[in-house]
């Protein structure tokens, strides 16, 4: 099934799944707890996000290395962005937000490069 849909989609798909549950792990962290359902939102639209980088990257380059690495950077790079924002408290979570991020990042980009079907030529 994952070989029938075409990169950008796959990594769109794959993308939402796992910042979905990205998100999730915010609940070992009691005091945002309050917060899920925007954290939820949130890294449900990172995870789009770097999906669809991974994607068109999975596309251009039919490298699995540049595709993992192109995932887990921009996986990376949204992580931070977020991980810069201060909470309630002025707490700053980078490793809570970037480690699963980062690891979101390589999956997906790893997905795309390997399952998503090649765009056919006429």
């Amino acid at each position: 099934m994952l070989n029938n849909l075409n990169k950008p989609l796959l990594g769109i798909v794959l993308g939402a799944v796992l910042g979905f549950f990205d998100g999730l792990t915010a609940w070992f962290t009691p005091e945002v707890r309050p917060y899920i359902q925007g954290i939820l939102i949130g890294s449900t639209f990172k995870g789009v996000l770097t999906g669809v980088v991974a994607g068109f990257v999975a596309r251009k380059f039919q490298s699995l290395a540049i595709g993992i690495g192109a995932g887990l950077a921009v996986g990376l790079l949204l992580s931070y962005l977020v991980a810069a924002m201060p909470s309630e408290t002025g707490q700053h979570y980078y490793l809570e937000i970037m480690l699963p991020g980062a690891i979101l990042g390589a999956v997906v980009g790893f997905a795309t490069q390997r399952y998503g079907s090649a765009p056919r030529t006429a």
